[in-house]
């Protein structure tokens, strides 16, 4: 029977400084480490982040 897996990540604004500790510790661990992957992709999410809420408050402004 096959399978489908959905997963949604979030990291709350408080713990984003965190996550990119860890970042870097994973960035010294050896080539083929397994844990070497940025799975968070913390860097990649911060700035969609601040994209939207850019647009936000363009809109926001607009509306005044």
């Amino acid at each position: 029977m096959p399978c489908i897996k959905v997963a949604l990540d979030f990291v709350s604004p408080e713990n984003v400084q965190e996550c990119i500790r860890l970042m870097e510790e994973f960035r010294v661990l050896p080539q083929n480490h397994r844990a070497k992957e940025d799975k968070l992709e913390v860097k990649k999410r911060t700035l969609h982040a601040i994209k939207q809420a850019v647009k936000n408050l363009g809109r926001l402004s607009s509306l005044n």
